[in-house]
């Protein structure tokens, strides 16, 4: 018997709390809260779902005729002939949390979310035979669900005709469907806008999925609770095969800062300083995407607060036009490079033109570049290859001139401190300047 890789939605029928997902292995936990919650998943019998459960009544192509899914029960169908478009009604008793799983044998299928007028909710279209198509944790009240299940051909190649397909089903599957509930700090879906963001406080760790096509889930965080001369430390977990994005919004929705991170990376704010425009709400917003989806594994999202560090970096600080200001009479600065970060500093001006240099102590675990940008030109840049090799850059600044140096690494997962260190060359080793009459 082969396992599947992911466990049936993380949802139980009883006070099981839902607090994560689990696969073949558990995501490592990133702060001190509770472990993932594991669930056993279905199998798959060469290749194949097994076929314990009843067969959908045909015909089911429309919602009118559709098959009725028990809650906890599975069924098998088959995508027969190739235009075949199977419905599952589900009758919802109570409020709670959905989770439909959709496990395929051969063939591959797209499987999508209706409410009770036809609206399509959410879409699952993860590409591939012997996948799982599904919607861990959607929220649901009383009334009625349907849930549509559609074969899908692969593209034929460029400039020919698709061959047709093979006789018998172009795709086998099995279908189950659970309501259950929340546990606490586990989104509730749909969450894709700051109106129906979930609530984290500061200390907690929330869990969440990518649960479908562009899937978004945004989590609403209080600033007021943010204690004076703290800072706000925020950690996404990775989860194998996505790349994240993670937003940070103030109250209004406007901007803060963006990470990117590769494929399987985590991502990472440090030394977070809230700071409200007037008038905004006290909070923050936290928006998670990703590339691609996964209802097979939950990230999850930690928040802290801190106090920062003598000399350290202070976020938001991710371009020239936002730098972290060096205090006059400092020449060093604290800072953590992490998985789509960049960091920019303003260097204090001086009435005199200088010769300026800056230098990065690069740690073995990061790969970093540095910019200098002077007046809002980029003025040079250093970039040695390799993990842990020191970077320096010198450059010319004009009297009372800004200059802003920005580091920046290498497309890789991790984090990482350095430290940067500004001076001014001595005299002798600055180049000669002409002064024009």
């Amino acid at each position: 018997m082969r396992r599947a890789v992911f466990a049936i939605a993380c949802v139980a029928s009883s006070a099981a709390a839902l607090a994560g997902c689990g696969s073949k292995k558990r995501q490592g936990r990133t702060s001190d809260a509770a472990p993932i919650e594991e669930i056993k998943p279905m199998a798959l019998v060469d290749g194949a779902p097994p076929s314990s459960g009843p067969a959908e009544i045909e015909p089911n192509d429309g919602d009118e005729v559709a098959t009725p899914l028990a809650l906890g029960a599975t069924m098998r169908g088959a995508i027969d002939p190739e235009t075949d478009v199977d419905h599952f009604r589900i009758d919802v008793p109570a409020a709670g949390v959905l989770a439909v799983e959709v496990a395929t044998g051969d063939g591959d299928i797209i499987v999508e979310l209706e409410d009770a007028n036809g609206t399509v909710l959410a879409r699952s279209d993860r590409s591939g035979a012997k996948v799982r198509e599904g919607f861990p944790n959607y929220g649901v009240q009383p009334g009625r669900y349907v849930v549509v299940v559609k074969g899908k051909r692969p593209p034929a190649p460029k400039g020919r005709t698709p061959p047709k397909p093979p006789p018998g089903p172009i795709a086998t599957y099995e279908i189950l469907a659970q309501l259950g509930k929340l546990a606490p700090n586990a989104e509730r879906e749909p969450d894709d806008d700051r109106g129906t963001a979930n609530e984290l406080i500061l200390g907690e760790t929330g869990t969440g999925f990518i649960g479908w096509d562009k899937d978004i889930d945004v989590w609403k965080l209080s600033t007021e609770a943010v204690s004076a001369n703290n800072a706000v430390h925020v950690e996404l977990s990775p989860v194998e095969g996505l790349a994240f994005t993670l937003e940070l919004s103030d109250g209004v929705g406007a901007p803060i800062l963006t990470r990117k991170g590769p494929r399987g990376a985590g991502l990472y704010v440090r030394d977070y300083v809230p700071n409200l425009p007037p008038g905004a709400p006290p909070y923050n917003y936290i928006t998670v995407r990703a590339d691609r989806s996964n209802p097979e594994v939950a990230y999850q999202l930690h928040i802290a607060q801190k106090v920062p560090q003598t000399d350290a970096e202070i976020e938001p600080n991710d371009s020239p036009d936002r730098p972290y200001p060096i205090p006059p009479d400092r020449t060093v600065v604290h800072a953590t490079w992490s998985a789509g970060d960049v960091d920019c500093f303003a260097v204090a001006p001086e009435d005199g033109a200088r010769t300026l240099e800056a230098t990065v102590d690069v740690p073995p675990e990061a790969d970093l570049r540095v910019e200098l940008h002077v007046d809002g030109k980029l003025a040079g840049k250093a970039d040695k290859p390799g993990k842990g090799v020191a970077e320096k850059i010198t450059g010319q600044v004009p009297a009372k001139g800004r200059a802003v140096v920005c580091v920046r690494g290498a497309d890789i997962a991790g984090e990482a401190s350095y430290d940067l260190n500004i001076r001014d060359l001595p005299a002798a080793k600055q180049p000669h300047q002409s002064h024009q009459p």
